[in-house]
């Protein structure tokens, strides 16, 4: 059977709201991981040379890792 105390299940939180650095860097990591996934999709388009394809692959695979990175590297190091 289910508890019949649920008070404690919404409780107030001790760590209060989320900040607008928190939700900038959250918006940002999302548009840098998928928009480098993405880019790295145009990197197998052979109609505009192998340099391009390297650089657009590489690009997104930059944007990838930044966008991975921002959310465990930066916003634990400014304590948010």
């Amino acid at each position: 059977m289910a508890k019949e105390n649920t008070e404690a299940l919404f409780e107030e939180s001790s760590r209060g709201g989320v900040s607008a650095i928190t939700a900038v860097f959250f918006v940002l990591s999302i548009v840098l991981s998928l928009g480098g996934i993405v880019l790295m999709s145009y990197g197998f388009n052979i109609t505009v040379g192998a340099v391009t394809e390297l650089w657009l692959f590489v690009g997104g695979l930059a944007a990838s890792t930044i966008g991975f990175a921002l959310p465990f590297t930066v916003l634990p190091a400014l304590g948010k």
